[in-house]
This record gives structure tokens, C-alpha cells and sequence, in this order.
């Protein structure tokens, strides 16, 4: 059975990286530089202000902004967001 993830914590490291803690502890920075300002959807994160607003969503299961706003939200898959952390160390460590 594949593992559920739920996100504990959201914060800004710095412009634009996010650490992103899980419920089991795994944690780790997410950089979003090659999403930011990438179309029409990312384009409100070059506000750092708005950037600064990230948070998690109801029962952990996502994060990001606007997760209240129906069809406005920028939220993302927490499993990606994992395996990308997972990649990036991995990668490092090598």
C-alpha cells in the first residue's frame, strides 16, 4: 500500500522556496523558481507579498494559496512535492 502523505508546515525559507514539513517528520525546501510567473496561474507569485500567504490545506492534503477560492486556488500535489525533495537530496548526496 502506497503511504498517504498529509503536510504539517508550509513556510517561506526565502523568496521563492518554500520548507515543507510532513506529518512523519520528512521535511525539506521547495524551490519554486521555474513555476513562478510561468503563465497566467503562477503569475500572482511574483508578489512575494502574495507568496508570503502560502498555507495548508484542510486535512494536510495540499498547500498553496487561495485553497478557499474555488477555481482560483495554485495548490499542489504533496506525493510530487515528496518525490521532488526526495530527488533533489538524492541528487546532492551522489
Amino acid at each position: 500500500m502506497m503511504k498517504q502523505y498529509r503536510i504539517k508546515s508550509v513556510e517561506v525559507v526565502r523568496y521563492p522556496v518554500l520548507l515543507v514539513t510532513y506529518d512523519d517528520g520528512f521535511s525539506g525546501e521547495y524551490d519554486l523558481s521555474d513555476f513562478v510567473g510561468r503563465g497566467p496561474i503562477s503569475e500572482p507569485l511574483k508578489d512575494p507579498e502574495y507568496f508570503n500567504q502560502v498555507a495548508v490545506g484542510e486535512y494536510g492534503h495540499t498547500f498553496g494559496w487561495n485553497l478557499d477560492v474555488l477555481g482560483e486556488e495554485i495548490d499542489f500535489c504533496i506525493d510530487s512535492v515528496h518525490k521532488d525533495i526526495e530527488a533533489k537530496r538524492r541528487s546532492r548526496n551522489s
